[in-house]
């Protein structure tokens, strides 16, 4: 495995100022607007760390980040960490009690936004007591932009323009680089911490299993506020030297274009997308373009995307928790697996209910730890109960049932825990049921995952009313537009008489997930249009 950096120097400031200072005019951050090299994202770095130190954010402090797909965004990331303090990138789907909670439970005393997102921020400003600044990223009067909050505004681009030398900070790889929220299981999501080193470490993974190379530009059409953007894309390109090609959002017209007019030579992305860009009729220019790799895709659509294509489709078991915990080295993988153990940062093993391991081919658990100290998350943040519980007995636990086969590879068949995965978002469960059960006529409700056709997960939720109600499908999504980001409302319905339950009243998805069709029922609605 390529090893660039021994744990101790990964620290993001001190990665990006070594390789601006070895070649400051190479291209780093490519857009539409046009590309900033590295020795420009190192000085704009520094000009903002003391801009926002005059701000009063300071080491350790938390400042939430809540942009879409911009330089501004990643500006913001290197100056907080040049400052020693802690980004917490935010969703920017995220509104209501969802943005409240984030905002709140990250203890965040600042945050960066987007003015398109200021209305959502002025309406949980008043339960924000701990938030002393505002820095808004403004296009057009700024003035106007700001009026009417509660807290201290600054427009994005004034403190851009007007640098300040930032005070001395010693950051050490051991320091936490952000709290990156992910879904939870029983409860509402779990700030992740994660240390310079675990983000950075998972980057240099990812430089073995891409076969990434300093002259090629990795292609990013996935959001900033997600690891896999963030580490794999971003920080693999900073670590390597390379270039990162960033666009707001996937299109699956756009695809292709947007590949070759960047030149980009891997593309990062999740499951769902390779379906997406098999399913587009054939084209003549299919294979003109100069793309070698797609991270992630599963690796039994290598063979299909490979032949039309003449993409790899590559795999890995990776997490916001764990970083890449299974991978195989470029071009060695195995149809249907995951990959072997990450030996050079974890252990992986795959355990009964009672932590023993199992043989090669027993199904269970999949259990990490790490090799190195601070590779992996430090906990989540204000959870320590939940932290407790997800390393007992010395492994983490990730929520995920799989198995090792005879040569040492990992294949993942199952999440355990109750979360789902759709559109390359994990969803917490009980945040989607928080939002159902807010209806009156609702009694009580189960969301859970059924199966789509694009490899990942839709939203199911069963729904039981409250004795003499009466609730169409379609106004519980509206219910629910209102409640929760777009990729949050269930897609599926269906009204039942009671939810099965076990003989202590724990409530039993098992069974509504063995309903039917893969939990698809006769009786279930679907609220998406018909594809065309």
């Amino acid at each position: 495995m390529l090893r660039g950096y021994p744990t101790e120097a990964l620290v993001l400031g001190d990665v990006l100022a070594e390789k601006a200072a070895a070649h400051p005019g190479r291209p780093f951050l490519r857009f539409a607007e046009g590309e900033l090299s590295y020795g420009e994202v190192h000085a704009t770095a520094g000009r903002l760390a003391g801009r926002l130190a005059r701000l009063g954010i300071g080491q350790h402090d938390h400042v939430a980040v809540m942009l879409p797909n911009c330089p501004e965004f990643l500006h913001v990331i290197f100056a907080l960490a040049r400052l020693g303090a802690v980004a917490v990138p935010v969703n920017t789907a995220y509104a209501g009690e969802l943005l409240r909670y984030v905002l709140s439970s990250s203890d965040a005393v600042a945050l960066v936004v987007d003015e398109a997102l200021l209305d959502r921020v002025a309406a949980v400003e008043p339960d924000l007591p701990d938030l002393r600044a505002l820095v808004v990223h403004t296009r057009g009067d700024a003035a106007e932009a700001l009026a009417g909050l509660r807290t201290p505004a600054t427009p994005l681009r004034d403190l851009l323009a007007r640098g300040a030398e930032p005070p001395p900070v010693e950051v050490r790889h051991c320091d936490l680089q952000a709290i990156m929220y992910t879904s939870g299981t029983t409860g509402p999501s779990k700030g992740v911490m994660v240390p310079h080193a675990h983000a950075l470490t998972d980057a240099q993974d990812s430089l073995a299993y891409m076969d990434y190379r300093p002259d090629e530009t990795i292609y990013c059409p996935l959001p900033l506020f997600h690891a896999a953007a963030l580490w794999d894309g971003m920080m693999a390109a900073l670590l390597m030297g390379a270039s990162i090609a960033i666009v707001e959002r996937f299109s699956a017209s756009r695809f292709w274009d947007d590949v070759r007019r960047f030149g980009a030579n891997v593309a990062m992305g999740i499951f769902s997308m390779v379906p997406i860009l098999l399913k587009a009729p054939p084209a003549p220019d299919d294979r003109d373009h100069p793309l070698r790799a797609f991270y992630m895709g599963k690796s039994v659509q290598d063979e299909a995307f490979h032949a039309r294509f003449g993409v790899r489709s590559v795999e890995t078991y990776t997490s916001t928790e764990v970083g890449i915990g299974t991978g195989s080295p470029y071009g060695r993988w195995r149809v249907g697996s995951c990959g072997q153990v990450n030996e050079a940062t974890c252990d992986v093993r795959v355990v009964d209910e009672h932590d023993r391991e199992v043989g090669p081919g027993e199904p269970g658990e999949l259990v990490v730890r790490p090799r190195r100290p601070f590779v992996m998350m430090q906990g989540y943040y204000g959870f320590p109960q939940a932290t407790a519980e997800a390393f007992r007995n010395l492994w983490f636990h990730t929520g995920d049932r799989g198995y090792r086969d005879a040569d040492g590879y990992f294949h993942f068949i199952e999440r355990i825990k109750d979360v789902i995965r759709r559109r390359g978002e994990n969803i917490s469960a009980f945040e989607v049921e928080q939002a159902v059960n807010a209806h009156e006529a609702v009694l009580e409700c189960a969301a859970f995952g059924v199966p789509s056709e694009l490899e990942e997960d839709e939203i199911k939720v069963a729904v039981v009313l409250c004795p003499g109600a009466e609730l169409d499908p379609q106004s519980l999504a509206a219910h629910c537009r209102e409640r929760l980001p777009g990729f949050m409302v269930p897609r599926y319905v269906e009204f039942v008489g009671e939810l099965p339950k076990s003989a202590i009243g724990k409530l039993a998805k098992h069974e509504l997930r063995a309903r039917g069709d893969h939990g698809i029922t006769p009786h279930t609605w679907d609220l998406e249009p018909p594809r065309r």
